[in-house]
């Protein structure tokens, strides 16, 4: 395909450019940082040569494809963060952006598209991260019918839904993930895992992986501190205050066994490496520039 690395044995990757609108409080926010056309720039100089596709408010399609062109950047799949009734959005209205959404990867040529569902600074899984606080059969229930209807809905419009676990939403755990994963066809709902947060939620990341690695088309390629993670789960900290106590690394320069997680997708994966840093040890740029060397340095394991 046109889109690899040049380099035999890499691998198709991308940057969701988040570490530019991380705060210091441990949160994210969307209008802090560059223009959109100057961060696209940024992103290009930085080293990659795709990025996570989303395309920004009051934006065309044309105008977005015209600025990727312009930074000489790709499309990479996007990301769709499903709001929630206690989020003050009916499920009809949900699933009614999905099918917008969805529309818009089908148009930039995309054909995958991770799909998580929404948090916010006072969600219980927020206060008391990574261990499935207030698991309830009739909230799981609601989020099963929601990942099920929008993945179909996603597989309308052309575009294969990839379920992706994140801390602080009610789909944290293993065990809430496989519950959907096996539930769920594979025809309709992909998996679209990101290293960092299944790790957060002490997940046997390779081993899920291994699982449905004929479901993995997508994955988010973070690093952490599992030393940070275990001392802030035994101080009861909060999301944003493990995050502030140092929880994230760039690629390659934290504590997760990244090469054996990429190993379990198997020498014949042909997805997408997305490469996230949600609170940057460098400054944005360099960040970006640190993630982009290494992701460019791997080679898919011998058959």
């Amino acid at each position: 395909m046109t889109d690899f690395l040049s380099t035999p044995g890499g691998y198709r990757f991308a940057l969701n450019p988040i570490q530019w609108f991380a705060t210091a409080d441990g949160w994210l926010d969307p209008t802090k940082g560059p223009t959109p056309q100057e961060l696209l720039k940024e992103i290009a100089r930085s080293g990659f040569h795709a990025v996570h596709a989303q395309v920004p408010a009051g934006w065309t399609i044309g105008e977005y494809k015209s600025a990727l062109q312009d930074a000489g950047l790709k499309p990479a799949p996007g990301y769709l963060s499903m709001a929630l009734p206690e989020h003050g959005v009916e499920i009809e209205a949900a699933l009614e952006t999905a099918r917008t959404s969805a529309a818009q990867q089908a148009e930039l040529g995309l054909t995958d598209m991770f799909i998580a569902t929404r948090m916010n600074k006072d969600a219980p899984r927020v206060k008391r991260p990574g261990v499935g606080a207030e698991f309830d059969e009739a909230k799981f229930a609601m989020i099963f019918n929601l990942v099920d209807r929008a993945s179909a809905i996603l597989n309308e419009e052309g575009v294969k839904a990839a379920l992706h676990p994140h801390i602080g939403t009610w789909i944290e755990t293993e065990t809430e993930t496989r519950r959907l994963l096996d539930n769920i066809s594979a025809n309709q709902l992909g998996f679209g895992p990101d290293t960092g947060h299944l790790s957060w939620a002490g997940a046997d990341v390779i081993g899920l992986i291994k699982d449905y690695r004929d479901r993995t088309r997508v994955m988010h390629v973070k690093d952490c501190r599992l030393q940070v993670r275990d001392a802030a789960k035994a101080a009861g900290k909060t999301y944003q205050q493990t995050v502030v106590s140092g929880l994230w690394a760039e690629p390659g320069s934290g504590e997760l066994d990244l090469a054996g997680m990429l190993a379990a997708l198997g020498s014949d994966f042909d997805g997408w490496l997305i490469a996230e840093v949600d609170f940057p040890t460098l400054p944005p740029f360099e960040c970006a520039k640190a993630s982009a060397e290494w992701l460019s340095k791997l080679r898919r394991p011998a058959h």
